[in-house]
């Protein structure tokens, strides 16, 4: 898995896809293989250097050919001095650590950042679009709802 910024919308799935890829990879390894942030609550040059560089330091037992993956969501968030110090740590533990960055605007990341990751871009589905899959849901988990319920 390359290293991703995952762009789009607030409420679109990102945090969730990349949660549910991290499940699918990681397996029963996933709650010691994964740290997850909220950037805009840990947008400092601090946590980065704190948290985010001592799990990628950290061993841990993954899947082969796996990773240890960290999850910052809302990444936009952050400031560019912490920005700088996590595309150091991304280089040096590229071998063992990979990226998932969420953020409604991909540009008020630096370049450093976007250029060491895939770019996946979310939108907003449209309420037919969301009504079909609902109902979808509905059927598959036997569920009854009434038209108006939707």
């Amino acid at each position: 898995m390359p290293n991703l910024i995952l762009v789009g919308p607030p409420g679109t799935g990102k945090t969730s896809s990349v949660m549910c890829m991290a499940r699918q990879m990681l397996g029963d390894t996933v709650k010691t293989s994964t740290l997850e942030l909220n950037a805009s609550d840990d947008r400092g040059i601090e946590v980065v250097r704190e948290k985010i560089k001592q799990f990628a330091h950290q061993k841990v037992v993954v899947p082969q050919g796996m990773h240890k993956l960290i999850i910052l969501d809302e990444a936009d968030s952050m400031t560019e001095s912490a920005q700088q110090a996590l595309r150091m740590i991304m280089t040096d533990y590229s071998n063992t650590t990979r990226f998932a960055l969420a953020c409604n605007d991909s540009s008020k990341l630096i370049e450093p950042i976007q250029s060491r990751c895939a770019i996946v871009r979310f939108t907003k589905l449209t309420d037919e679009e969301m009504l079909k899959r609902l109902k979808t849901v509905i059927d598959s988990e036997k569920y009854e709802a009434t038209a108006d319920g939707l």
